[in-house]
């Protein structure tokens, strides 16, 4: 349930980029078409760059050394965690907003498939004409049924049947699918309601233009979007012919074309993309994300020990500069206090994720990390992993460490090492 907190919230802050983003550049302009595959793409890019697992540090003025410590054995980590309270209410909020949105969703489609069950259907050039009694239910369609009440009038039946038959050869039934979806895992996210609202916008604007690129009469047409702006909506899964804002819809039909060299505003995405990639990227709160991954509902394992074994002598196992020039800095970085210290801070931080605990991974993890001219720790990465949760709960305690270090020194001048701490995380 942790790692789908993560993913969610990691998912959420990059469509919320990408919704900001497509707001301030393409929202207002007369292109639905190319406006509804720039929201398509932005919904992939949001659900796939949390998959991508990319460490960003800051590299030191001059790499001088590579040094790991010949007499440290590896911080072993025995037993699983205990959950932070916090983290697990933050889980049964989550889950039980996720549940309600669900419980919704669901409601909404068996009410959609009893109206569509209640009515007279008619096949009608590869869709379904339902027509049902009720006459408070505004024009709607879903999946490839086309609902309109038995009230309707004889003349404005072609013009609703041709707007909802757009919808249906469009295929905006399956965005509304996935923009659902989003909206459930992402229920606390006012991005991915906003989304929603703008897919439905658009798919509204791409059927009116395209009943009146038929040869429909445009004011007949409008006079009969104003006749149905009352009426039950749908809010998932149907398009209603009285869906989104009037006047704007008007609007878009009256209104010139884009030009379409301005659809290259929509590459404004990428570097709001790469800002949110960033963020996440950021210490605190890329720490903050590994300790919620590793969280559970409950907790199955109890328990945590830490065995470590210290040595306040360190070795040189291999040497290279950025040049590729061999030298030895003549005195290495230390932490605050020596390796004992930092060992028993790596304790006091260190956690065995219980997924991996319940799944008998375990391993030794290689953490590598700079050491900056001014003592700041960098650049923290894998360098050889295990499993991805046991690999990021690594890198994760070690950065918590957050600490000024003192810089190895070259000729009597500060220069920046690199250094590899192996973490070994064992099954008792």
């Amino acid at each position: 349930m942790g790692s789908l907190v993560v993913y969610s919230f990691s998912s959420g802050v990059f469509l919320l980029a990408g919704y900001l983003i497509y707001k301030w550049l393409l929202a207002n302009d007369n292109q639905p078409g190319f406006n509804r595959a720039a929201l398509l793409t932005l919904y992939v890019m949001a659900l796939l760059l949390p998959l991508c697992r990319i460490v960003v540090g800051q590299t030191g003025e001059s790499v001088m050394a590579v040094a790991a410590f010949a007499g440290i054995k590896a911080l072993a980590v025995s037993a699983g965690n205990q959950a932070n309270p916090i983290v697990r209410i933050v889980l049964w909020v989550y889950l039980t907003g996720m549940i309600i949105v669900g419980a919704t969703t669901l409601y909404t489609l068996l009410r959609l498939w009893r109206l569509v069950n209640s009515g007279e259907r008619t096949p009608i050039g590869g869709c379904t004409l339902v027509v049902i009694d009720r006459h408070d239910i505004a024009p709607f369609s879903w999946g490839r049924f086309i609902v309109v009440s038995r009230s309707e009038e004889a003349r404005a039946i072609d013009l609703i049947v041709g707007h909802e038959r757009a919808h249906i050869r469009m295929g905006h039934f399956y965005d509304l699918i996935l923009a659902q979806v989003v909206c459930i895992v992402q229920w606390y996210n006012p991005a991915s309601w906003l989304m929603l609202s703008e897919l439905k916008a658009v798919h509204e604007y791409q059927a009116d233009r395209a009943v009146i690129d038929s040869g429909a009469n445009i004011h007949q047409y409008q006079i009969l979007l104003i006749k149905k702006t009352v009426g039950v909506r749908f809010q998932s899964f149907a398009n209603s012919l009285n869906h989104s804002n009037l006047k704007k819809r008007i609007t878009m039909m009256c209104k010139t074309r884009t030009k379409p060299a301005r659809r290259f505003r929509a590459l404004a995405a990428v570097p709001a993309l790469a800002l949110a990639m960033s963020l996440l990227n950021v210490p605190s709160i890329s720490g903050a994300m590994t300790e919620m991954s590793s969280a559970r509902l409950t907790d199955k394992v109890s328990g945590f020990s830490t065995n470590r074994q210290t040595s306040d002598k360190g070795s040189v196992r291999s040497v290279k500069d950025e040049n590729g020039d061999g030298e030895f800095p003549d005195v290495m970085a230390e932490f605050p206090g020596g390796m004992p210290a930092l060992m028993a801070a790596l304790c006091e931080n260190i956690k065995y994720p219980a997924e991996a605990y319940e799944a008998k991974i375990q391993g030794r993890v290689v953490v590598g990390f700079n050491i900056g001219t001014d003592g700041r720790m960098s650049d923290f990465k894998v360098i050889k992993g295990v499993d991805p949760q046991l690999d990021a709960e690594a890198v994760r305690a070690v950065g918590a460490l957050n600490v000024m270090w003192t810089p190895a020194l070259k000729d009597g001048k500060p220069v920046s090492c690199s250094f590899a701490l192996p973490v070994e995380f064992k099954l008792k």
